[in-house]
């Protein structure tokens, strides 16, 4: 049972302010806590944006063209590469130069070496010879070298056979 005596002796002075300052303490450490888990919760955020940022600013893996796409993307650049070669100035020096004695029969050009090929058959080698003047004079050619001739006979006529090269301009 309880001790009466208890009740007559008096209280403790210092009994309601330790029990305050403990309360204070409590409340305090409360607070820190709380602040303590928002700087945490902070720092996960900016932490999980830098890495977003890092992923993103890293360049994508480009997947590699299969055989198909890449035979596509070599067409497509040789048929640019075909229209961006300056074509009218060889034709035009070409008709320019035209004879009547003269029968141009193949035109290969080298558009990397930028040299051109043409094979024909003359009807004598003084046409052959204004021929090869004629288009040595030409603007778009320099060059311009007789690569071989030989005779060939079809029946009764006689012609030579050429093959001139020359550089383009």
């Amino acid at each position: 049972m309880r001790d009466p005596q208890r009740y007559l002796e008096p209280r403790p002075r210092w009994r309601a302010a330790v029990w305050g300052a403990a309360f204070v303490l409590l409340a305090l450490a409360g607070l820190l806590t709380h602040g303590a888990r928002e700087n945490y919760q902070m720092a996960l955020l900016h932490e999980e944006a830098a890495t977003r940022a890092r992923v993103a600013s890293q360049p994508k893996p480009k997947p590699k063209p299969s055989r198909s796409e890449m035979e596509l993307q070599k067409r497509w650049a040789s048929l640019e590469s075909e229209l961006a070669f300056a074509w009218y100035p060889i034709f035009l020096a070409l008709e320019s130069a035209s004879n009547e004695e003269i029968e141009l029969l193949e035109f290969a050009p080298d558009k990397a070496a930028r040299r051109v090929v043409l094979r024909g058959e003359a009807r004598d080698l003084n046409a052959l010879f204004a021929y090869v003047q004629a288009v040595s004079e030409q603007p778009a050619f320099r060059q311009v070298y007789l690569a071989q001739q030989k005779n060939k006979t079809n029946g009764a006529l006689t012609t030579i056979e050429f093959e001139l090269r020359a550089q383009i301009r």
